[in-house]
């Protein structure tokens, strides 16, 4: 793919860099930004492989492009991509915030960032002078995680890899929490900056072959509520959780009802909204959706493995066996497969020696389900012509279609995204919607997916047989029914002069949980 520039790109030569790292993992090394802007340079590896620069320019628009109070409280939450890194006309790395000092705290005796693992095992020797907060500071911890995931899934972003060494809590109230490696998060539905990893303990049992989605998440976001607030690292739904003794009765039992949740299968776990309501006390009312099937994973390459201790350099949070002699645990090596962890340190920091290695877990089998069927292609829809002496007839929005039999009308996809049962959800819980009928929005579909899934806002505005002013507040009305959970399903873009459809995001939410 030939590389295109971006507006904020900067160039590796002008960049006033340290003489030495702060630090060097398995997808690249950590160098500190000299001057006032309080960055760091993370330079990728020639051996990562091919960096999708596209995907990188997407984070760093983000947290430019976007005003809303609620992205601010997000951005400052994350080490997100400032600006990618460019040398030679290919993508070097990118710039991020430092990591603010308050999430450092006394481990192994000097300044560490302070992982989510410290929440879950008793402290040890190495640790043992390191702030630990009471049930209602881990449940304020569980809270604001599951807040941050939330805000990220509304505007259609992915983690993926969400773990205990890429979060970090503040060793003291008030509490806040902080990500690293945003540059793996990617949008639902696209291709991540580098082929995506996955950590050991920490793995959905059902990711699809085609990586990391939203339910990945929520799986995952259930393993660190469930973890935090019985202080272990390795109970998984599926087994009774033993919450700390503290816990509203409310809080206890809805916590244990969507632990319980997310041990199903894909389509059917817990979203982030909900364990926000669960964790704050609120009642809730519950929106039950046919799981979807499991499909078997076909063979292929698999995501490699993050190894604790790889790295980002951390003591072993783990406590020595009774009557025996403190040691730090020694540095082991890591093949350079394997991905290695890489902090944001503060000026003359320096990483404590390396934890304990864990194996990771053996892989759940991946199957079809009993009685369940692989998920069939929807067939393809019919083109809708709109240019030139073919165009289609200017209509209302509120007309019927084009006269056609009703077998071929059957047989589109759009006419089979407006006839599912979750099309009849989202008409029922949009009613913005309503500003646009069905066969318009079935119109729209299969007009978008005959050709590359984007068109002009003013093509858009003949096929409807409306003024392209009003067209713009048509596709918002049409975003409200099409984008599931604020998945990004259809989007405007360039300034509201370009319609896109994502067509595989489409039909994944919308017929999935359909198929029987």
């Amino acid at each position: 793919m030939a590389f295109t520039p971006h507006p904020l790109d900067r160039q590796r030569g002008t960049l006033p860099l340290e003489p030495d790292p702060l630090d060097k993992g398995g997808q690249g090394v950590i160098i500190r930004v000299l001057g006032p802007e309080n960055l760091v340079y993370k330079e990728y590896m020639p051996h990562v492989g091919h960096v999708n620069g596209r995907a990188l320019a997407e984070l760093v628009d983000f947290g430019h492009r976007r005003t809303a109070g609620e992205v601010g409280f997000l951005l400052a939450q994350c080490a997100w991509p400032v600006a990618r890194v460019v040398h030679e006309g290919r993508v070097t790395g990118f710039l991020m915030p430092h990591v603010p000092r308050e999430f450092y705290g006394p481990i192994g005796g000097k300044p560490k960032l302070v992982e989510l693992q410290y929440l879950l095992y008793e402290p040890n020797w190495a640790w043992q002078s390191l702030h630990q907060p009471s049930i209602t500071g881990r449940l304020e911890i569980a809270t604001m995680a599951a807040k941050m995931i939330d805000l990220l899934h509304t505007h259609g972003w992915v983690v993926g890899d969400l773990s205990f060494r890429n979060l970090l809590w503040r060793p003291g109230a008030p509490y806040k929490v902080f990500m690293l490696d945003c540059d793996g998060l990617r949008r639902h539905g696209g291709e991540p900056v580098l082929r995506q990893a996955h950590t050991p303990d920490w793995d959905d049992p059902y990711q699809p072959s085609s990586g990391p989605e939203l339910d990945t998440d929520r799986y995952k976001l259930a393993l660190l509520v469930g973890r935090v607030l019985a202080r272990t690292a390795s109970v998984r739904p599926g087994q009774e959780p033993t919450l700390l003794p503290g816990l509203p009765d409310q809080v206890l039992t809805a916590v244990r009802e969507l632990f319980t949740r997310a041990h199903g299968p894909r389509g059917s776990r817990p979203s982030a909204a909900e364990w926000v309501q669960a964790l704050v006390g609120r009642k809730r009312i519950a929106v039950t959706r046919p799981s979807r099937p499991q499909q078997s994973v076909p063979a292929g390459p698999v995501a490699p493995i993050n190894l604790p201790g790889t790295g980002r350099r951390s003591v072993t949070v783990s406590r020595p066996a009774s009557g025996s002699r403190p040691v730090l645990p020694q540095p082991s090596p890591s093949p350079s497969s394997e991905r290695r962890w890489t902090p944001v340190l503060p000026p003359n920091g320096r990483t404590a020696s390396p934890g304990k290695v864990m194996k990771p877990p053996p892989t759940p089998p991946r199957s079809v389900p009993q009685g369940a069927q692989p998920v069939s292609a929807p067939p393809r829809p019919r083109p809708v012509p709109v240019s030139g002496s073919q165009a289609a007839p200017r209509q209302s929005v509120g007309a019927s279609p084009s006269p056609s039999s009703a077998a071929e009308a059957a047989t589109t996809l759009g006419r089979r995204v407006i006839d599912s049962d979750a099309y009849a959800e989202q008409r029922q819980m949009a009613p913005r919607g309503g500003a646009v009928d069905d066969d318009a929005v079935a119109r729209l579909i299969d007009h978008l997916a005959a050709g590359t899934g984007r068109d002009s806002v003013a093509n858009v505005a003949v096929l409807l047989g409306d003024p392209a002013d009003r067209t713009v507040l048509l596709m918002r009305a049409v975003k409200n029914l099409l984008n599931v959970e604020q998945t990004e399903v259809i989007t405007l873009k360039d300034g509201d002069r370009t319609v896109e459809l994502n067509v595989r995001l489409l039909q994944e939410q919308f017929f999935e949980e359909d198929e029987p």
